[in-house]
């Protein structure tokens, strides 16, 4: 009996802990960026030194965008879409590649620019190399992945906003990503 009462408390803790581990979600470790809503959490820790080997060819870069719904919303996390209402936690995912080893560039630093209401809104990217992901949500640790959040205003426009990201690394290259062109892929507010 005290061993099964043993095993429900630990499976009970082991739960609250994925849940609290989980809800740390897109903003882990960042302060908002500058036009951006939401609460600080601190600083993210800085990338890793240059790697060897890398620097040779073009820096690449490439990404999409999600929902990054705070957990326990009745929106699916991290999920694939371009179009948002107001209110929703709108995601910036990209990847960065060093084209000469084809490995994750992770000395990348990369900043979203997203056009809206006739200005620039620049949000620094955060690197999220650091690990610790749930593997119930995460096949693999997302280490290869930079990310941003930028909260759609509550008396946000709707219509169609273009957004560029633009990236450098420690070994001076840069790289700029546009979506595709279709105004169907591209950053979109709706009611």
């Amino acid at each position: 009996m005290f061993t099964a009462l043993c095993s429900v408390v630990i499976a009970t803790l082991v739960a609250v802990m994925g849940t609290t581990l989980a809800g740390q979600d897109a903003g882990r470790g960042q302060a908002p960026a500058p036009g951006a809503q939401g609460r600080g959490r601190g600083t993210p820790p800085p990338p890793p030194e240059k790697q060897p080997g890398h620097g040779t060819g073009k820096l690449v870069i490439w990404g999409d965008l999600g929902d990054m719904a705070r957990p326990g919303t009745a929106n699916p996390r991290c999920f694939n879409t371009n179009r948002f209402r107001r209110g929703q936690r709108a995601g910036f995912r990209m990847t960065a590649i060093d084209g000469g080893t084809g490995e994750t560039e992770h000395t990348a630093e990369m900043v979203v620019h997203l056009n809206y209401a006739g200005k620039v809104i620049d949000l620094p990217m955060r690197w999220r190399g650091v690990g610790g992901f749930p593997a119930a949500e995460y096949p693999r640790q997302p280490s290869e992945m930079w990310t941003v959040v930028w909260e759609v205003p509550m008396d946000a426009m709707t219509g169609i906003f273009d957004y560029t990201v633009t990236a450098k690394d420690a070994f001076g290259r840069t790289a700029t990503f546009r979506p595709f062109p279709n105004h169907l892929s591209q950053f979109t507010i709706i009611e």
